[in-house]
């Protein structure tokens, strides 16, 4: 890499999209954001909510421990991770080397939505859509889980949030199916819009949505890929519900739907409102814990960013840039995407290490570290720069550092 790129400038450039109060802003928070939860001490991830990696682990480990059972549940776990693993192979390509749930999930409802089909390569329609359910099942269990009540990533990250004052608001998208979010604004005391309305069994309103007639200071939060608390009824309609009934429906990731059917369903209204972010003028999206492994997501974004040359993305990585190489590849063809990965950038197409940085710099909250590169020609120390942001714990005391946000302490009192 010739090219080498100034981090504590292009942090600074980061610092300047937030604080421009008549540009539209979103936030993209993708799976790796819940790794953003560290321990009471600041010191660590506690991992809390495992990411599509590890969602994918846990499922197959759940199936394969209960296999093992000599009963008729360990009879049904057998058959179903025999379909598990030949799903597995199935979803496997040049381009999809280890498949996730999420990869899964759509060959098995492809599979399901084939007319006439009964049995497809020994798998039955009927054990297919048992373990469509028990996935989602487990799904629902490793993901519903409260933040901690200590201060954490998510409460910094609500905390800034209420105290924006925007022409515009803040729009938060998320392909995340966890609460997190929510639990962090109610707590917080930040009013947001996520396309239902009603208090009893909320209901998805698509009008509300395309009208947006919501106050500028309610943030509107919208879940790409479903959300443990979406339940399906019979006819289709969609109701938010915490915890789902036994025998509900949860709607998570909608790949198998059909146009009629997502039109139907908060889906489509969702990625609709990702496009409508881009049409806007001058509109600027942070994106944190995304991976950029999504093609349909990825999809959305670029096509976005290639029709509005004004509209500016930033994609904070939490690896190297050596490991982001999907990531790499579509920043170096859009000179609007930034993408700011721990050791280096590609900024304006151009792929780059950054500079070595004074060390004063690394301080808490700056969203810079450094460390101890070879000594220079006269034999002193450098410091390598490292870019902190694409962590979420690290974005989120950036943030906090940001336009005087109050103290985490005093997120219990009204604004």
């Amino acid at each position: 890499m010739n090219t080498s790129h100034d981090v504590q400038h292009q942090v600074g450039l980061v610092r300047e999209a937030l604080r421009s109060e008549k540009r539209r802003l979103g936030f993209f928070l993708g799976a790796g954001c819940p790794l953003g939860i560290f321990d009471k001490d600041e010191t660590k991830s506690i991992k809390h909510i495992p990411d599509v990696a590890g969602l994918t682990s846990a499922i197959e480990s759940r199936l394969d421990v209960d296999s093992k059972c000599t009963d008729e549940k360990g009879l049904l776990a057998k058959e179903l991770l025999d379909c598990w693993v030949k799903l597995t192979t199935a979803c496997k390509s040049d381009k999809c080397k280890v498949p996730n749930v999420e990869h899964i999930l759509t060959q098995l409802r492809t599979i399901c939505a084939l007319k006439g089909a009964s049995t497809v390569d020994g798998m039955t329609v009927e054990s297919l859509r048992k373990l469509d359910t028990k996935t989602c099942e487990i799904i629902v269990e490793l993901v519903n889980k409260a933040l901690p009540e200590y201060t954490n990533a998510y409460q910094r990250f609500a905390l800034w949030v209420r105290q924006l004052e925007r022409t515009y608001p803040l729009e938060v998208f998320t392909p995340n199916y966890d609460l997190l979010v929510e639990e962090a604004f109610e707590k917080c005391r930040v009013p947001y819009f996520d396309g239902f309305v009603g208090a009893r069994e909320p209901f998805f309103d698509l009008a509300a949505m395309e009208q947006d007639k919501m106050p500028e200071r309610w943030a509107r939060l919208w879940k790409l890929h479903g959300s443990i608390n979406w339940i399906k009824q019979s006819d289709d309609s969609v109701f938010r519900c915490h915890p789902p009934k036994p025998g509900q429906q949860v709607m998570i990731y909608p790949s198998h739907l059909k146009y009629e059917q997502s039109r139907r369903m908060p889906y489509l209204a969702m990625c609709d409102r990702l496009k409508a972010f881009f049409r806007e003028t001058n509109p600027v999206i942070i994106l944190c814990g995304y991976s950029f492994a999504d093609e349909h997501l990825n999809e959305l974004l670029l096509d976005g960013l290639r029709g509005n040359r004004s509209a500016q993305c930033f994609a904070l990585l939490y690896s190297k840039l050596e490991n982001s190489e999907q990531a790499v590849r579509c920043a170096e063809k859009l000179s609007n995407l930034s993408l700011l990965a721990r050791d280096g950038a590609v900024v304006t197409t151009r792929r780059g290490s950054y500079n070595d940085v004074d060390v004063a710099l690394a301080i808490k909250g700056s969203g810079i570290d450094t460390e101890k590169g070879a000594p220079d020609a006269d034999g002193k120390d450098t410091h390598k720069a490292r870019c902190l942001l694409g962590d979420f714990h690290h974005l989120c005391l950036f943030l906090e550092t940001q336009l005087g946000v109050r103290t985490p302490e005093s997120h219990n009192e009204h604004p």
